[in-house]
């Protein structure tokens, strides 16, 4: 129970740092619908212009290389606005007061960067896949395993990224640092928001199968745009919130000023000391 409590702390706190600025919340939702557009943009051309197979098979590998690419582009078009919420999260416990537009402008500045960790974490994907497919349940144990240890290790590499510039490979190594020097079981606040998520969105679910039950058409309908619009800010409010604990753990970590929001009890217990 104290690691549920710990995490609902974490949550309220990210959420009470991040009601200062609202508008913070429209950056995941922005970023989530152009990176599904720029995973539309390539993807879906390039299967239309492949159309079959050819005998040597390099339709089939033409086919494949354009959905890596597709996937990179929507990896990194996501991680842009995580990223923008990390550093709208850090300006304003610097004392600042962001803005969308300060927020993405400092994102930007590391967009290399940023395509450079899109491509890491799709190649880590794509191998984590081919395990996983090749190796039957072996493969999904393992994949599992190194999908979770990777999630973990790489936690504070985008605020790695925003904050010291440096390569996808280099953030990757400078979060396990942090990471490995502090924590002891697991993220608590991963936990928490998890746990919160999950029931928000079942609880929006169960309305819309409540609208459906009563056999209108028009109810349900509108319990469905509902229960998706829903789903949507749940997902928008819980990524900017990752974004929040993110920059406040980061700059804890590294003994940098964090919102007093935060107890500094709470971000210890998060990662215990060893």
């Amino acid at each position: 129970m104290g690691r549920i409590a710990r995490g609902w702390a974490i949550s309220k706190a990210s959420w009470r740092v991040l009601a200062q600025d609202r508008e913070l919340i429209w950056i995941p939702i922005l970023s989530g619908i152009a990176a599904l557009l720029a995973f539309a943009v390539i993807a879906a051309p390039g299967v239309v212009l492949m159309g079959g197979v050819d005998a040597a098979g390099t339709g089939d590998l033409a086919t494949w290389l354009i959905g890596v690419l597709a996937a990179v582009a929507a990896t990194w078009v996501f991680a842009l606005g995580q990223a923008a919420v990390i550093a709208g999260a850090a300006e304003r416990m610097d004392g600042g007061d962001p803005t969308i537009p300060s927020a993405l402008t400092a994102a930007r500045a590391r967009a290399g960067r940023i395509l450079e960790w899109a491509v890491l974490a799709t190649v880590v994907a794509i191998v984590l896949d081919q395990i996983e497919q090749r190796l039957g349940v072996l493969g999904r144990l393992v994949s599992w395993i190194g999908s979770t240890a990777f999630s973990v290790l790489s936690f504070l590499a985008l605020p790695v990224i925003v904050f010291e510039d440096v390569g996808a490979i280099e953030a990757f190594k400078r979060s396990s640092r942090l990471l490995k020097g502090t924590w002891g079981e697991q993220l608590t606040f991963n936990f928490g928001i998890g746990v919160i998520s999950l029931l928000a969105v079942i609880a929006g679910v169960a309305v819309a199968g409540v609208l459906a039950a009563t056999g209108l058409v028009v109810l349900a309908v509108a319990g469905i745009a509902a229960a998706v619009i829903w789903t949507l800010g749940v997902i928008a409010v819980s990524s900017a919130l990752s974004g929040v604990f993110k920059a406040a753990l980061y700059r804890w970590a590294n003994g940098l000023p964090v919102d007093e929001e935060f107890e500094v009890a709470n971000l210890e217990a998060a990662f215990h000391q060893r």
